[in-house]
């Protein structure tokens, strides 16, 4: 039980800096800033506050020295393969809401179970099924997207979604490969050196308010990979019992789209992320339960 109120715990603060990353994003991407300005000044940033952070949990030689050759190639597909996710973010966010991003990236959730099954052979009953529907239609509730609004952004949105719960599942397979340190390192550090290769044709001298938003977008994306990778690392077979809380991210968006962006919840909206709390509960209650009973 504790490691699953731990991998919670993690979840909540992955989608807290996670929605702090997509709300700077979405205010560089519409003042014309260019994805690998922000991701090679915020990323170096990030980088070297890392491995600072990095060197008080036993430094590079324990967690990004690996123990084998084979060991790398689960962090290092990952990483590359990671490589167009955040740019696909950065164009999305500059052509739709946060809310409708924030939406598509709810669905996370249903591919999370599926993978689970398939990758971690993990069961999963109906009653953690219906709590994450429930918490699905919530979200409907609180962003109500526009059907009208349909189009390659969005499409690409749900590749994001598609493509994080199958990455993250696969570290729950291969927790072995390295650290939630080390898996975090390698996740980002090719992004950042694949966008310093355009920074050098296309150099580029942030005023101050782009700079600190830069290198609080870097801090926050490390952070969120961070988070998520710790909470999915140490939940390991428990995957489907934490995904719900996946959900706490539409109040984050919420919030920080009515500050910045002025969107404003409804009535509806309102009840909308009372469901998705009681989604919630409701699946912790019955992990409780489930767990006690083994």
């Amino acid at each position: 039980m504790k490691i699953i109120f731990l991998g919670i715990f993690f979840v909540c603060l992955n989608t807290l800096s996670g929605s702090s990353f997509d709300s700077i994003t979405k205010y560089l991407s519409i003042n014309s800033l260019k994805w690998y300005h922000f991701y090679s000044i915020g990323g170096i940033f990030a980088l070297i506050f890392y491995l600072f952070v990095l060197s008080f949990f036993g430094g590079i030689k324990k967690h990004i020295i690996l123990k084998n050759k084979e060991s790398y190639v689960i962090p290092v597909l990952r990483g590359i393969t990671f490589i167009p996710i955040p740019i696909i973010v950065f164009y999305a966010l500059k052509h739709i809401p946060v809310s409708l991003f924030t939406t598509i990236l709810m669905t996370t959730p249903f591919y999370n179970i599926i993978f689970s099954r398939i990758i971690l052979k993990e069961k999963v009953n109906i009653l953690s099924w219906i709590a994450i529907f429930s918490g699905f239609m919530g979200v409907l509730l609180v962003l109500r997207p526009d059907s009208n609004s349909i189009n390659l952004s969005i499409l690409l949105v749900f590749y994001v979604a598609i493509y994080n719960s199958f990455i993250f599942v696969l570290i729950g397979k291969f927790s072995s490969s390295a650290t939630s340190f080390g898996f975090t390192f390698y996740h980002i550090v090719f992004l950042i050196l694949f966008s310093i290769i355009f920074l050098f044709f296309d150099p580029f001298v942030p005023i101050k308010t782009e700079l600190i938003l830069i290198l609080l977008g870097g801090i926050f994306l490390i952070l969120s990979m961070l988070f998520w990778t710790t909470a999915f690392y140490i939940a390991r077979s428990h995957i489907s019992i934490i995904s719900p809380f996946f959900f706490t991210q539409i109040i984050w968006a919420s919030i920080f789209g009515r500050i910045f962006f002025n969107e404003k919840i409804s009535l509806i909206g309102y009840l909308g992320i009372i469901i998705i709390i009681i989604s919630g509960t409701v699946a912790i209650l019955n992990t409780t339960k489930k767990s006690l009973s083994r």
